[in-house]
């Protein structure tokens, strides 16, 4: 079986997918970097090619309108290039009751965290189905065990991606492709600091470091792992959601809501 070699990462011109990128060249993965900053992405590109000898190619796109993943797999299917390994890192978060929200910004985070995902999934695992082997990695949350007063939807479209990850991993069991959901608790990037004051109320110990997290989820990936969540006190945080009344995790979550 030939090796897993070419990674293509959504959202890799800064935080987790920057450092998805940095980890996967280290391990000798050819690169396929897409975001919308195509400057940030060829800079991404130059620099790791020369760090680690790999080819690094740039595709600056936005994701969120329906017909970009065929497009991205068309482009790509020009240029001869296969996708072995599929990171969903591309997403967005917005911190806002539903009715003080800003509707547009709203359904482009459910077309990106959601329809986007989906779409790029169902255009790239046909192809790896056909070669017998490929890997995709879903980024979903600890927010995707448990409802988010204040980012409501957010959460919420985390819940569907662990869950469309868990299934999708079922369906192709005997394809000899795997689906990985990392559900990363607090992050210490761009995304966080711009996050409505939340940051400040975070412990610290409760906060990943992004190149570590890319790094575990890089070996759960390759491992197979369907589902990964970071750190002790997020698996803890987790089975804390999962045993207690769901009353009691909604007003807990709602009431630290308040404090951001």
């Amino acid at each position: 079986m030939q090796q897993l070699k070419t990674a293509m990462i959504t959202g890799a011109s800064e935080g987790i997918g920057k450092c998805f990128a940095e980890i996967f060249a280290k391990n000798g993965h050819d690169l396929v970097l897409v975001a919308r900053s195509a400057d940030k992405l060829e800079e991404l590109a130059t620099e790791l090619s020369a760090k680690y000898s790999i080819k690094a190619h740039v595709f600056a796109a936005d994701l969120i309108p329906s017909e970009a993943a065929k497009n991205l797999f068309e482009q790509l299917a020009l240029e001869g290039i296969n996708i072995d390994i599929l990171v969903n890192n591309a997403g967005m978060m917005q911190i806002e009751k539903l009715d003080e929200c800003d509707i547009d910004d709203l359904n482009r985070l459910i077309q990106l965290n959601i329809q986007s995902l989906v779409n790029m999934c169902y255009q790239f695992v046909g192809p790896m189905i056909n070669r017998d082997q490929g890997k995709i990695l879903n980024i979903g949350s600890i927010a995707s065990f448990m409802p988010m007063p204040g980012f409501a939807a957010y959460g919420a479209s985390k819940a569907f991606v662990l869950s469309f990850s868990e299934g999708i991993a079922e369906e192709l069991r005997d394809k000899n492709v795997t689906v990985t959901c990392v559900c990363p608790g607090m992050t210490e990037t761009k995304m966080l600091s711009q996050a409505d004051g939340l940051e400040k109320f975070i412990p610290g110990f409760l906060k990943a470091d992004p190149m570590e997290l890319a790094a575990e989820a890089y070996k759960s990936c390759m491992k197979g792992q369907v589902v990964y969540v970071d750190k002790l006190a997020n698996k803890l945080l987790v089975q804390w959601a999962k045993h207690y009344p769901k009353w009691m995790v909604r007003g807990v979550n709602s009431l630290l809501g308040r404090f951001k």
